[in-house]
């Protein structure tokens, strides 16, 4: 499977982040050169091995993955660490990964490249996960010689090469002191597919002081925007409710999409300092969503995960706490709410959400949800033709069994914080009511 290192992959929780670095390294050529290419080819052939081992015996049972690792190593000659970090690196492939990429395949196939340069992208990659306690990294460790960076690789035998490391200077401004051995760094060599140097990728876990704050925003994602919802913690007050327009996501060149999609996180990011708020992102299993072609189309091509991604590391890079949430049944809701509220199913599924993180046991009477499933997915499949946040019709006299029950539910929730007043007739309307006088404000954020 080919793996892109010219893309920053980002990952985080809820108080560390995972930042990398861009770099390069510098060969004199000769045996230098050659010992890295062997180094190369033997992890690359560590790595089909692992795959097809696990493949073929490792999830029927017939080895574990100790024993896969044991006979890897000794196929390779690798050390015990190295074919570990390869194996880290198919875990999670689907049952058929074309090592080197489909079109370098479909190249060699057409005789447009040679034997030997389609086994250089086939062993492109070297790949060495961090480990505190040898001194950050002990295959690929950053060394410092007269003032000078270097990757010091671990090439067998007891031999290692001394590789000029370039890192570039605002990167090491900020984050140099990382690097000292102290805290554990993964690195990532790439070689480069036109065969003109290599790139390489350190990656840092870096802590992030977070402020919670006074409210919560939660997001409700769409095909072509993300509506949000802002609720006050204490009082579960409605604060905001808006829209932030994505319609370029879906567009745009797959090139220039993850641009569009840092855009649009630093929209929610501003949003939620804005607001003093918390960030809460629905999370919806979608892989078995079954409906007509258009709609499967359009469900399938929504960037959800990288989205949700770089919306987190932006978020809590800059000190706003942020995490996912299940989103099932807040479209059900939405429906329901948008007749009471005068507003458009997708931001009263917002709202629906926002209900839903502050008051579970509320959004459950109106629901009918058997438990939270907290930063899970929707329990069991979906029915072919249901929409992937709700069922599109629900039965009027449910419906309005669980209206009822919510009003209810609300209107004792008043009393407790002050009371309503008594006003006959219009025991019903008081959500609403409430409600509408705390919506003066609809935010439409559009990318230009």
């Amino acid at each position: 499977m080919k793996v892109n290192a010219s893309k920053r992959f980002i990952r985080c929780d809820a108080s560390h982040i995972e930042l990398t670095l861009p770099a390069s390294i510098e060969l004199s050529g000769g045996e230098e050169e050659k010992a890295l290419e062997n180094l190369f080819f033997a992890y690359g052939k560590a790595r089909r091995l692992c795959y097809s081992l696990r493949q073929k015996y490792e999830l029927k049972g017939e080895m574990s993955k100790s024993e896969i690792i044991k006979s890897v190593q000794a196929s390779t000659g690798l050390n015990s660490r190295y074919v570990k970090d390869a194996y880290a690196t198919i875990e999670n492939l689907p049952p058929h990964a074309t090592f080197g990429g489909l079109k370098n395949q479909r190249l060699r196939e057409k005789g447009k490249i040679t034997r030997e340069e389609y086994k250089k992208r086939r062993n492109s990659i070297i790949y060495a996960r961090g480990d505190k306690t040898k001194g950050g990294n002990l295959n690929l460790r950053i060394v410092e010689i007269a003032d000078e960076k270097y990757l010091r690789v671990n090439i067998g035998n007891r031999k290692w090469l001394l590789l000029k490391l370039f890192i570039p200077d605002k990167y090491m401004k900020k984050y140099a002191k990382y690097l000292d051995g102290s805290r554990p760094y993964s690195v990532l060599i790439k070689r480069k597919d036109d065969d003109k140097g290599y790139d390489v990728r350190i990656t840092i876990r870096v802590e992030c002081a977070l402020n919670e704050g006074s409210r919560i925003i939660a997001l409700d994602m769409n095909k072509s925007h993300i509506d949000f919802c802002v609720m006050d913690k204490n009082m579960k007050d409605i604060v905001a409710v808006g829209k932030i327009n994505t319609s370029e996501l879906q567009n745009t060149r797959s090139e220039k999409r993850e641009h569009q999609i840092k855009k649009v996180a630093n929209k929610v990011k501003n949003i939620a300092k804005h607001f003093n708020a918390d960030v809460f992102i629905g999370k919806l299993r979608t892989s078995n969503f079954k409906s007509h072609r258009k709609a499967n189309r359009m469900v399938h091509q929504m960037p959800r995960f990288k989205l949700r991604k770089w919306i987190k590391h932006i978020c809590v890079k800059n000190g706003v706490r942020c995490e996912e949430r299940s989103e099932a049944y807040t479209t059900k809701v939405g429906r329901i709410l948008s007749h009471i509220f005068g507003l458009d199913v997708h931001k009263c599924a917002a709202i629906a959400f926002a209900l839903k993180l502050s008051d579970f046991h509320v959004f459950k009477l109106l629901s009918g949800a058997s438990s939270n499933e907290g930063d899970g997915s929707l329990r069991g499949g979906q029915k072919r033709g249901s929409s992937p946040t709700g069922t599109a019709q629900h039965d009027s006299r449910i419906r309005m069994k669980c209206w009822a029950a919510m009003m209810n539910a609300l209107l004792l929730r008043g009393e407790e914080f002050g009371g309503y007043p008594e006003m006959p007739g219009i025991r019903g309307l008081l959500f609403t009511s409430r409600l509408k006088a705390n919506l003066p404000l609809h935010i439409n954020v559009k990318i230009w």
